[in-house]
């Protein structure tokens, strides 16, 4: 049996060789290492973007904005592609539903919908989102429309959630169900099938978070801010660009009446040396330690080092 369990180490270790001799060669082992040591004590909260999604055949916001600009008649398409191209997403969206609301709104229900019926067809999806109900236990953030994080515990029939919230959304004693630790899903964009819940123009997240400063009598500040300082959060397919959410956590993290745990990414690295610094230098600076990856292998080294964080983390191998 010592035999069995040394060879079938072996076999686990070999799977994951990619992974582990990525992480030697660019030194990040011992970042890596505090983070499955939360994973394994329950401590984290996955917090995935659009990235992930995006390999199951859904588009990023850019994407999505891009193509209501070129498509609706009454809307000047330039001035969309402009406010996009300098990273103005909010006014771009804020343009498209003075536009054309209806056509927002048709656009997000349509492309987001569930695309999975069955079992079999879940088994397609990507692998970080399977990964999931090993990842976290308690509470699960997304940016995302769409359902890929219910879809994944079905497909694992695993406990779906006790409370969740999407966008605006009031009710469904999120914050109660967050602080006892059950399973809690915040879709802080709102769900696809339910335009009131949209947080997703200009005007929207002025009605979510506040007009100028952030409002913390506001229910999703309010859960924002308690997932930040009672949780590590785990960024997967995030650009991690200056926004609304990184603003509420350097807020918090600067008026130090809380102690801010440890946060974590798994996030492309600029082929630039001086924007990855400064890049570094800004996640850092809100308690956000970057795991850095090279994207040219199409981002499959996030979900291979996901993959081997919670296999050490269930202890079927380990780093030494």
């Amino acid at each position: 049996f010592d035999e069995l369990d040394c060879w079938n180490g072996g076999k686990v270790k070999q799977e994951h060789s990619e992974a582990i001799d990525f992480l030697n060669s660019s030194n990040q082992q011992s970042v890596f290492s505090d983070l499955v040591e939360l994973i394994r004590r329950q401590r984290v909260a996955p917090f995935i973007g659009a990235g992930v999604s995006k390999a199951a055949g859904y588009p990023l916001w850019g994407e999505a904005l891009e193509f209501l600009g070129n498509n609706i008649a009454t809307l000047d398409e330039s001035v969309v592609q402009q406010l996009i191209a300098d990273n103005r997403y909010l006014e771009a969206a804020q343009k498209v539903v003075e536009a054309s609301e209806h056509q927002l709104k048709n656009y997000v229900q349509t492309t987001f919908r569930t695309r999975y019926d069955n079992d079999e067809e879940r088994e397609a999806m990507p692998k970080i989102f399977k990964l999931l109900p090993r990842l976290s236990s308690g509470c699960i953030v997304t940016t995302n429309f769409d359902c890929l994080i219910e879809e994944a515990f079905k497909a694992k029939k695993a406990p779906l959630v006790d409370g969740y919230m999407h966008g605006v959304q009031q009710g469904h004693n999120f914050v109660q169900r967050l602080l006892k630790g059950d399973r809690c899903v915040l879709k802080l964009h709102g769900d696809a099938a339910q335009p009131g819940t949209y947080v997703f123009t200009e005007e929207q997240y002025k009605a979510a978070y506040g007009d100028g400063s952030i409002e913390y009598s506001n229910q999703l500040p309010k859960a924002l801010r308690q997932i930040y300082i009672s949780n590590s959060l785990l960024f997967l397919g995030c650009s991690l660009a200056q926004d609304k959410t990184l603003e509420l956590f350097k807020e918090v993290k600067d008026g130090m009446q809380f102690e801010i745990p440890d946060h974590f990414a798994i996030i492309s690295e600029p082929e630039n040396v001086a924007e990855k610094q400064a890049t570094e230098d800004r996640l850092l600076d809100i308690k956000i330690r970057p795991i850095w990856y090279n994207s040219d292998n199409h981002h499959a080294m996030a979900t291979k080092l996901v993959e081997l964080a919670v296999d050490i983390a269930d202890r079927k191998l380990s780093l030494g």
